[in-house]
This record gives C-alpha cells, sequence and structure tokens, in this order.
C-alpha cells in the first residue's frame, strides 16, 4: 500500500511536493474511506483535479518514471543516458539538476519501506532503501556515486556480485529482478508489480488499451478477471453480452515465403491471442443466435472499459495501487463513479487496492463519493512550477458544501481563468467575389 510519493524537479515538478495518501485529522467524514490496519490508516482512492497543462499528467508520469526505472534500468548498457531524466527545464537552476523521487508504501510482508533515488541524465546519484522491522528504521542499503554500497548484514553475503556488475545508470534495486536477494525481493515486487501505472498520451493508446487486456486476460490464473469484466459488461449496459480470448494456432497464418521466421514469429506473437465481443443476434426482434466481433471494431469507450475494468479487477484481486490519467474519459459518469465506488467499500476491496487518477469531470467532485483529503487540486505558478494541495488543507472549507459549486467559481483554485469576452476571433469573409 501506498503511503506518500515526494517528488523533485521532474517536468513541471521544480520544488519538492508531497503527495500523500494519510488521512488529514480533522476530516472525519466518509470513515469507510479509509483502509485500517495494525500500524497504518490510509486512504482507499485519491482523484487530481487542475486544468490544462497544470501538471495532473505529470505528477502521475512520476509514478511511471519510478516504475519504469525499476523495471527496466536494469538493462541499461554502459553509457546509455537515463531515458526517464526530464528535469524542471522552465528555471536555468533546474535544467541540469538531478531528479528526486522519494517513495514511502507497504509491501506485501507487511512491513514498511522508504525508498529513495536522484538520477541525471546519465548517473544514479544516490540510492537508499530503508524498512521498519519495528518501531525503528533501519538500513538495507545505501549507495552513493562514485563509493561503495552500504549494506545491512542481512543482505552482506549476497550483494557483492551485484555490486560489481552495476553500471552509474543502473539502479541497485532493479538488478534484484535477475539477481537473488531475498531480503530486498518484497520492495522490489512491490515497486514493480503492484504499483501498476497506466498513463499514456499518443496515437496508439486504444492498442495500449488493448494489449494491456489481452495480457491482463492471458495472463490470469483463473477466471476471476474474466468473470469480473463480463459482470461489468452486464452492469454498464453497453449491448455486449460477454467475451471470449481466442488463441490462434500459427498454422492459422499464411505468410508469403519472403517473410523470414523472426519476423514471422513477431507477427504471430502479436496475434496469438484475440479478444471477441459477444453481441445477440435478432430476427424480427427475437434473439435468434450470438455474433462476435473483434475488439478492434468496438468504440474507444467500450476498448477503455474493457481495459480499465480489467486493472481495476487485477488490482481489487492483488491489493494493487492502480494510477490510471483521465479514468473518465470516453466512460459515462454513471459509469465512472460506480468503478471509484468499487475501491472506497470493504466488501468489493477487501485486499485494501487503492486507485489515483486525474479527471475533469466536476460531477465526481462531491461529499457523496470523497472525503476532503481525497481530493487533491494542482496549480502552477506564475513561473510555471506547478504544486498540488488536498482540500482538506484549505481552512474554512465544511463537508456539506457543493464541492463542484465552488471549485467551478474558482474558490479552491486549479481552475482557467478564461475573459469569454476575449474569444473574438474576428471571423469575417474576406472573399469579394
Amino acid at each position: 500500500m501506498l503511503i506518500d510519493f515526494a517528488i523533485t524537479n521532474f517536468r513541471s515538478i521544480k520544488e519538492r511536493q508531497l503527495y500523500s495518501l494519510q488521512p488529514i485529522a480533522k476530516v472525519k467524514e466518509l470513515p469507510e474511506n479509509i483502509c485500517t490496519g495494525s500500524e497504518f490508516q490510509l486512504l482507499k482512492s485519491m482523484i487530481i483535479y487542475g486544468r490544462n497543462g497544470s501538471g495532473k499528467s505529470n505528477l502521475l508520469k512520476a509514478f511511471k518514471a519510478l516504475h519504469y526505472l525499476l523495471e527496466k534500468s536494469a538493462t541499461f548498457k554502459t553509457g546509455d543516458e537515463i531515458p526517464a531524466y526530464e528535469p524542471f527545464l522552465l528555471d536555468i537552476d533546474t535544467a541540469k539538476k538531478p531528479i528526486e523521487f522519494e517513495i514511502n508504501f507497504y509491501a506485501q510482508d507487511g512491513l514498511r519501506y522508504n525508498y529513495y533515488i536522484s538520477y541525471d541524465q546519465n548517473t544514479v546519484l544516490r540510492e537508499s532503501l530503508f524498512y521498519y522491522p519495528g518501531r525503528k528504521k533501519a538500513k538495507l542499503f545505501s549507495r552513493d556515486w562514485n563509493k561503495s554500497i552500504e549494506v545491512s548484514e542481512i543482505i552482506e553475503s549476497s550483494y557483492k556480485k551485484v555490486e560489481e556488475g552495476l553500471y552509474p545508470n543502473q539502479l541497485f534495486l532493479s538488478k534484484v529482478g535477475t539477481e537473488k536477494i531475498n531480503a530486498l525481493i518484497p520492495p522490489y515486487s512491490f515497486l514493480k508489480n503492484q504499483l501498476s501505472t497506466h498513463v499514456a498520451h499518443h496515437t496508439h493508446y486504444d492498442d495500449t488499451l488493448i494489449n494491456t487486456f489481452i495480457k491482463i486476460m492471458r495472463e490470469s490464473k483463473n477466471d476471476v478477471v474474466i468473470a469480473g469484466v463480463n459482470k461489468l459488461l452486464s452492469v454498464a449496459d453497453i449491448g455486449i453480452k460477454g467475451i471470449r480470448v481466442k488463441e490462434n494456432k500459427e498454422e492459422d497464418f499464411k505468410f508469403p515465403d519472403t517473410i523470414d521466421k523472426e519476423v514471422r514469429n513477431k507477427i504471430f506473437r502479436n496475434l496469438q491471442y484475440q479478444i471477441r465481443t459477444k453481441h445477440n443476434l435478432y430476427k424480427d426482434g427475437e434473439k435468434i443466435d450470438e455474433i462476435e466481433f473483434s475488439i478492434e471494431e468496438e468504440s474507444t469507450g467500450t476498448k477503455k472499459l474493457l481495459a480499465f475494468g480489467s486493472v481495476i479487477i487485477e488490482a481489487l484481486r492483488e491489493g494493487k495501487v492502480l494510477v490510471i490519467d483521465e479514468l473518465d474519459k470516453s466512460l459515462h459518469p454513471v459509469l465512472t463513479r460506480a468503478l471509484i465506488k468499487v475501491f472506497n467499500n470493504q466488501k468489493t476491496n477487501p485486499n485494501n487496492a487503492q486507485l489515483i487518477f486525474a479527471s475533469h469531470d466536476v460531477s465526481l467532485l462531491t461529499n457523496e463519493i470523497f472525503r476532503r483529503d481525497q481530493i487533491t487540486f494542482c496549480d502552477k505558478s506564475n513561473t510555471g512550477a506547478s504544486n498540488y494541495y488536498s482540500l482538506g488543507d484549505i481552512k474554512g472549507i465544511r463537508k456539506e458544501i457543493s464541492y463542484e459549486k465552488y471549485y467551478l467559481k474558482g474558490e479552491f483554485g486549479g481552475t482557467p481563468v478564461i475573459h469569454e469576452y476575449e474569444l473574438d476571433f474576428n471571423i469575417t469573409n474576406t472573399n469579394n467575389n
């Protein structure tokens, strides 16, 4: 479970910004929206609002960058630049300074961990991992550029080989993916597997969603995800009666002789599994059969529902931290609201999964769904730096007021200042004929 995440000098984030899922003491409403354990109290969901370009997505991309470095940096070659180095560029002093991430979390072993990294374009300058075997903080390892790694006794016998093969642009913790160090597996597994990030903005996003959905369907160990998605489709009332994962055989494909084996294998891997959606077939208003369509033939909203529905069900089943940008885009507000409530409900979220997402949908900004400390606003300073703050931090805000109304009036910040009278585009007909 995620406790908090601090970000410094990443994209539009200049100064250190702490994004916390710890409840604010003075906020008492909706206690069911809190995960409670013997050692913790943490929020089950968080929504982020802000005007276009304010930095909502950059906060989520910081999660993605950390996840990427944990998963991929072990494969970086010597001399490679670190792709996730994207500092704040609107200030000369920060344009070449390191990026810093610090994350606190509970791994699946029940222990609390603190992980910190600092890196520039070519080098991991500092990396450390601490944990709490009791009430006191203890070191697992710490590493500074051009110095030997300091380690605790519990990993002393197994770290040396990893250190000797570590390049300056690689994270030590990332190496746990290929070099077994037992004490580091729980924090590594949390950051790589339990932190589930889905943040993308490009022309192939629909394909990314489909591939995500297919991957989850293919790797599902039982029918829980498929059954859950079918139930979601039924509740969503979009006309799809079910889904089927079709597995193609290599002999189903007829490749020209001019295509070499490596290219054939790549094409086959991409098309080996296909998702088919089931629809009722009618005659004279009566159902007579079922007909199947490829998922590519479905609408963007349906693709998003299937993809996000599958990652949500997977997160609920495995107690993941799910980070999604624009969960509500292309989905009906009523459906989005229902998906959020699934996380806030102990019955449907028994494994303490957490949901973090950004939105422009102000209909979700209501005290029926969220506590004040579950609502984050993002705004930019006059120098272009993003700042994040909770509704629960704003003094004088009562839980009974209309959050939507006050937000649209600009009372909370994070809204664009638009002077409609300036939208005079002076469109005239210049054709004299």
